[in-house]
């Protein structure tokens, strides 16, 4: 009886922290130098900003990182390098950024 016990035991120890892993949720692996990790988080609207990765390094000539947003549709983008190719000469690229309602703008050419 005590052997089964302890049987049961000791496959509880083994078999449980691995049903718990995979509960676990990790950040995803670092872009690159000059990122830092944003914590999720709620706006004071109530939406919530999973955690992501937001580039504070100097500019890099004719890319520009997307950090992480929602989509109009709900689906959440993670931040990406994106290649400005301007429309017309002198456009200016305006960086993605939350309006003043809390809603993501993209960027955009002006």
């Amino acid at each position: 009886m005590f052997r089964r016990f302890l049987l049961f035991l000791i496959s509880c120890i083994i078999i449980l922290p691995l049903v718990f892993l995979s509960c676990v949720h990790a950040r995803p692996p670092k872009p690159g130098p000059n990122f830092v990790w944003v914590a999720p988080h709620t706006t004071p609207n109530g939406v919530f900003i999973p955690g992501h990765w937001k580039y504070v390094g100097p500019a890099k000539k004719g890319k520009v990182w997307i950090p992480g947003h929602y989509r109009p549709n709900g689906k959440w983008i993670p931040g990406h390098w994106k290649i400005l190719t301007p429309p017309r000469a002198k456009a200016v690229w305006v960086p993605g950024h939350y309006g003043p309602g809390g809603r993501w703008i993209p960027g955009h050419w002006r």
